[in-house]
């Protein structure tokens, strides 16, 4: 499998409770391969009231199930501040830690490292800079880890302009040989990506963080 095809699912009854009431709905997904065959269903389990005050920054988990409604893949994302840097645990089976998302401090360029499940930098992905690209697709590359090269890019996660190519919110493009949890692992990102960057209320959307002593890289 080198593609997946990730839709976002939203409701009727989840619009007017937003429009109506401010009410922001927990997010859902759900993922089919090359083939159109849906592989697997994803959802948000959040506190309400965390989704309305503290938007992206808020705890939540990202239940995956699969076909047979079976639960295969936990993602928790742990509450955090204006200024601290945003993270994504990955776990299959549930409990088993199988890699992280952590995002990298940039001026303006969205910036993450994919890690195994020991911690250890294994990919990087380099995105534009989000609300910047007009009438095409945003491309978050997956690049080596010195980032070197980033046109010889070994995969991507797309959002495809809406008025043009495929219809799903987001296309992921990996190896076929790359290991079966840096795939999912990468799933996970592409699900902290859209919560960052463009699934947000006005005053919620994610910014590249201001630097601190924290997060300021060393080198």
């Amino acid at each position: 499998m080198d593609q997946l095809f990730v839709y976002k699912e939203r409701t009727r009854e989840d619009s007017l409770a937003e429009v109506c009431f401010g009410i922001k709905p927990a997010n859902r997904y759900f993922v089919m391969d090359c083939m159109g065959n849906k592989v697997f269903s994803v959802l948000e389990d959040s506190e309400s009231c965390d989704r309305q005050f503290y938007g992206v920054g808020r705890l939540f988990t990202m239940n995956v199930t699969d076909h047979s409604n079976q639960e295969v893949i936990i993602m928790v994302h742990p509450a955090v501040c204006t200024f601290c840097s945003h993270e994504l645990e990955v776990q299959s089976p549930p409990g088993t830690t199988i890699g992280y998302v952590r995002q990298n401090w940039h001026v303006c360029l969205p910036k993450f490292t994919l890690e195994n499940e020991r911690g250890e930098p294994a990919i990087k992905i380099v995105g534009p800079c989000v609300g910047c690209t007009c009438c095409t697709d945003e491309n978050f590359e997956l690049v080596s880890l010195n980032e070197a090269a980033i046109d010889r890019s070994f995969g991507k996660i797309t959002k495809p302009f809406s008025c043009c190519g495929s219809n799903a919110d987001f296309v992921i493009r990996f190896p076929s040989n790359m290991d079966v949890k840096m795939k999912a692992t990468a799933l996970g990102a592409c699900i902290l990506i859209d919560t960052m960057y463009f699934s947000w209320e006005k005053g919620y959307r994610a910014v590249p963080n201001p630097p601190t002593l924290a997060n300021i890289p060393v080198s």
